[in-house]
Order: C-alpha cells, then structure tokens, then sequence
C-alpha cells in the first residue's frame, strides 16, 4: 500500500511539473506601458460661472504605469504643439483639480477673452515625459470693470443752444477682460448723477452696443445737467461711470466702472412765459419801459399783434423781462441758433445788433416760433389768440358729449392764451365721471390727461381729479351742473366758475358756395364759435359766393341773413353784399383767401382782417 501511495505522488508531481512548463495553458498576463490622461474626455465642454467660484472646475486624472513618478505637472496651452504652455499647478498622485475663481484667474491672465468659448489643451509632465494633449472647449467670465481712459476729472465744458447739436463730450474707456473685437455682445451705458450723491438719481447720456466710446452733444448734456439739478450759467460738477450689462444664461451680468468727475455749465432752457419788445422800430413802445410790447407764450410759440415803423432808424429788441437786464435776445442771438427771420427784419447793425424793420409801416401780427426756429410777420390778428382754435371735451363727466365724437363738447379759445365756456359737468356718484381734453375732433393724435397739466405745473380746480382709470383722464368730483371752465395755458390755470352769458349761442355755423372748407352741404360746416362777450370769432376761408350763419348745424329753425344785421343795424364789412337771391344770403365779393371774420354783436360790427 504504501508503495502505491509513493508511485501516485510521483506521478502526481510529474504532471505537475510538465504543466508548469506548458506556456500554452498558464502564464501571467502582463499590463501595457500607459501615461494618458483618462478623464475628462477630449472635446468636452466647461463654461464657468462667477455664482459658483468656489466648486471644482475641472479635474484632471490620468493613469500612469511608465514613469513611476510621484511628482507630476499640469500645464495648458493654446495650441496642441504647446509652444506656449502655461504651468496649472503640481500634484504627487495622479489627479489635479482646479476651483471656479483659480481656472477662471488662470484663464485671463493668460488673455483668453471672457465668454468667448474657447479651443485650449492639456497634458500631465512627469519630469520631461508627457501624456497625449487633450482639448477642452472653455468659457470664462469677466472679473473686471469697464475702465474710463479719457477724460479726466479736469474736463470742463461750458454748453451753449448755439451748438447744440454739436459735441460737447467724449468719454471712451476699455474692458480689460475682453478683446477690442470681441463677439460678445456688451450693452454699455453712459451714465450722469449729480456729483457727491453716490447715483442716487441717474441720467443716462448714452447707450452703446460693444463700442467703447460715446459721443454726447450740448444739447443731451445740457438736458442732463439740467435734469440733474444743476443752476443754468453757473459751474456745476457731475460724476460719469459706465455701466456695463451682458445678458447671459445665469441671468445679467452688470460691471460698473469707477467715476470720473467733470465740470459742466448748462444753459437754461425754459422759456419766459412773455418776452417784451421795445425800440424805435416798435412806436407805441419807444425806448423805454411805460408801454413795452408784450408777446406771450402759447406751446412753443410768441406772438402779438404789434405796430412797426422804419422810422427813427426803426431798430428794437426782446427781453426776457421788463427791464434792461438780465437777459434780452437780439438779432444776431436768434441768427445763430438758426432761426429763419423774416426779410422785412434785418440786423441793425447798431452798437447792440438789434433788430431793424425794413419794411412798410403798420400792424404786423409777429410770430416767434422757437420749435420750428422762426421769425415771421404776417396780418394782424382780429380776436383771441391761441395755439389752438378751440379744444373739444369728450367722456361721461361731460354728459352733452359722453365717449363719443357724435357730440363733442367744444372749448373756444377766448383770449391769448385762455380756453372757456359753459360746460355741464356730471358726476356719477363713483361710476364714470371721466373725461379728456384733445386737440382735434377725434381720438387722435393730440389729447390732454390730467397727468398733462399738472406735470407742466397747472394748478387745477379742486372739483377735478386724476381718474387713475387706464388714460388719466380727468375725474370731476363736483355737484353736477353747468360751470363756466377756463383753462389759461399762459397762468397755467384750470378752474371753474358760475355759467356765464358770452352769447345767445355757443357757435354759428356757416355753409354757402361763399365758405371754400364747406359749400352748401352739413358734412363740413364752419363753426364760428363765441370767443368773448357778444363777439364770434375764427379764421374763415373764403371764396366768391353766397353763404348764410346758422344757429344750429342744420337747415332750420333758425339762421342770420344780411338783411337781418342790416335791419338790427350792423356796419357790413364792404367785402360782403347781399346776394339778392332767393334767401337775400351774403355774398363774399373780396379776394378770396383765409380771413379773420368777427362778428361783435355789442358793437354791431361784422368785419374781417
């Protein structure tokens, strides 16, 4: 038995042996020599954002059975050679990993341009022997501020009206973490504050899409100065910053810029609500203060109906008050803001440059329009005088009238610069006592709100209130009723008074081939509305032809003949006959063109200028 057991083992240790020599069946399988960068992947993509700068950014990881180093290098490069390579930091195990703030640094240092997505590789060093480069495609965000070059805060400027159109400032500034011809889409705004207030309120002065300078006239830093609180004629200081605003996925990123402080001298812009007249060339003034002329402002506009004389060398000129300073405006003072001035008014050529009338002694209608920048003379003006003819009422305050342009309510203009007449006010009790002032007989483009007056510095009657409905309208909160309403745009005035009797009518109406805007049809009659006491007044276009007065806006029941004024007395101006036809109408037998027809039943007269 125990000899069996011997020749089993050697057998045993036989095959054993034989086995281990058989390559074929056993071995160990050796691993391949790698020094490669396992992740990330080659082409991914990181776009780093400024809310999360202290999570990892990236992390880098590679397997290394070359080398047996324990010291290694990461390094980046714009280019797969690496001719430029820029050292990321150190690691002694095989992974390396960098924060938001310390990628993002590394990234502008290196002058790759914020937000611009970016090609860059990487590779691992291990004391001279590389890994293959991988490419990652990156984006970084700006860590610095728009930086203003020029100017300084030694600029100073003084505005002037004669340039405004002209440019008074430039402000140019870079951005240090992008490139001059970045494709990132930067707003940048020019911003204004009164000096010392921190922004608190902010002009912008201009708005620019990726440029780094912005141009600002006279004019637009003028109105910001001003805006801002700054005396007109005296020296004042404004703080300038640039803001920047990049919209991106996280939302806006807003930079702001350190201030520079500049020295501005704005002039004054608002109008004197009468400028006067005086000089040789306007007698019933003369040179001197008794008796100036007065020309009110209405909008944009002065005027007046004036005497000019050439006489006693026929020279004038307009101050800003009834004095001889501080302020006056002479010929050569509208010249160079580029008024155009009417030929029969020349520079006077005088110690003082006024103006000289050049022409025909007599009444002028003079007209200073300061929006359109001219000077012009014209016939004089019979009646009130008002930018508007009339302005009409349309809303549920104003029952006659209601929301509709069926029956609008009408508002002569009565004086210069003064719109009145009877109107019924109603108020609802709550529901809609509301209403609007407009320019023209229809829903546009002109109206007026209550926000309108009041922000132009009216003061309004206590029976009117802001609506605060969808348009502003004007609310009346009175006891319902008829009041006379006045709104005077020269004392910035809305009121309300008892009704008054300025007529037996609120208007005339007149239709006849003798009116060229209406003929003898009711789709377009002239309204000749009351403009005072006892006087009708309006400009009337007229042709050769027959045409009667209406009191109402239709054939009947009653109208005005001529021999009706004839019999109640009136002198007929001689441009009118009867027309001897079967109504005995008027008949214009003038030239025919536009007029001023008044008619003044208190003194009996009708005439036209």
């Amino acid at each position: 038995m125990k000899n069996l057991l011997k020749i089993l083992s050697i057998l045993t240790l036989c095959f054993v042996a034989v086995n281990c020599n058989d390559e074929n069946d056993f071995g160990f399988v050796t691993p391949d020599d790698k020094f490669t960068i396992v992740s990330p992947n080659s082409g991914a993509t990181l776009f780093l954002d400024s809310q999360n700068e202290q999570n990892i950014a990236l992390t880098i990881i590679w397997e290394d059975n070359v080398t047996n180093s324990n010291s290694y290098s990461v390094e980046m490069s714009s280019n797969e050679e690496f001719t430029e390579s820029v050292p990321l930091g150190a690691s002694s195990s095989n992974t390396f990993s960098l924060t938001v703030e310390d990628l993002n640094a590394i990234l502008l240092d290196y002058e790759i341009s914020a937000l611009e997505e970016t090609s860059l590789y990487f590779r691992v060093n291990a004391n001279g022997q590389y890994t293959e480069p991988i490419s990652l495609a990156i984006s970084s965000y700006p860590e610095s501020n728009p930086v203003i070059t020029s100017p300084d805060n030694t600029f100073a400027v003084v505005l002037s009206d004669v340039t405004e159109d002209e440019n008074a400032l430039t402000v140019t500034w870079d951005d240090p973490d992008f490139s001059d011809d970045t494709q990132v889409p930067i707003n940048y705004f020019l911003e204004a504050a009164a000096a010392g207030t921190d922004f608190a309120v902010v002009e912008n002065i201009g708005n620019i899409t990726s440029e780094r300078t912005d141009d600002t006239t006279h004019g637009e830093l003028n109105d910001a100065a001003l805006n801002l609180g700054l005396a007109a004629d005296t020296p004042g200081t404004m703080d300038i910053r640039v803001r920047s605003v990049i919209e991106t996925a996280s939302g806006d990123l807003e930079r702001i810029s350190d201030f520079i402080t500049i020295t501005v001298t704005p002039y004054e812009t608002a109008l004197p609500p009468i400028i006067y007249g005086v000089g040789a060339g306007m007698p019933d003034a003369g040179w001197g203060w008794d008796s100036p002329e007065e020309f009110v402002l209405q909008g944009a506009v002065y005027s007046g109906n004036v005497n000019l004389s050439p006489d006693n060398g026929g020279n004038f000129r307009f101050f800003a008050q009834m004095d001889w300073g501080p302020v006056s405006f002479n010929y050569p003072w509208y010249e160079s803001r580029g008024y155009t001035i009417d030929e029969d008014l020349v520079n006077a050529m005088d110690g003082d440059s006024n103006f000289q009338f050049v022409g025909t002694a007599g009444e002028y209608f003079l007209e200073i329009d300061t929006e359109n920048k001219t000077i012009t003379l014209g016939p004089p003006i019979v009646g009130p005088n008002c930018e508007l003819d009339q302005l009409w009422l349309v809303g549920a305050g104003v029952p006659d009238a209601g929301w509709s342009w069926d029956s609008p309510v009408q508002l002569p203009c009565s004086g210069s610069g003064v719109y009145s007449g009877n109107v019924t006010l109603q108020n609802n009790g709550g529901a809609d006592n509301n209403f609007r002032f407009f320019a023209q007989q229809d829903w546009g483009p002109t109206s007026y709100n209550y926000p309108y007056y009041a922000d132009d510095g009216y003061t309004i009657d206590s029976n009117f209130a802001n609506a605060m409905d969808g348009d502003s309208n004007f609310a009346f909160i009175g006891t319902t009723g008829e009041y006379f309403l006045t709104v005077d745009t020269v004392a910035k005035t809305i009121t309300l008074g008892p009704p008054q009797t300025a007529c037996e009518f609120d208007q005339l109406w007149l239709v006849g081939a003798g009116i060229a805007d209406a003929g003898w049809s009711w789709d377009t009659p002239v309204e000749f509305p009351c403009t005072g006491a006892g006087i009708y007044s309006a400009q009337v276009n007229f042709a050769n032809g027959a045409f009667r007065f209406f009191a109402q806006q239709d054939w009947g029941p009653t109208s005005f003949n001529y021999p009706y004024y004839e019999g109640e007395g009136y002198t007929i101006d001689s441009n009118f006959v009867n027309a001897m036809d079967g109504d005995s109408n008027f008949e214009f037998v003038g030239t025919p063109g536009v007029y001023t027809l008044t008619l003044d039943t208190v003194s009996k007269t009708i005439t036209i200028q």
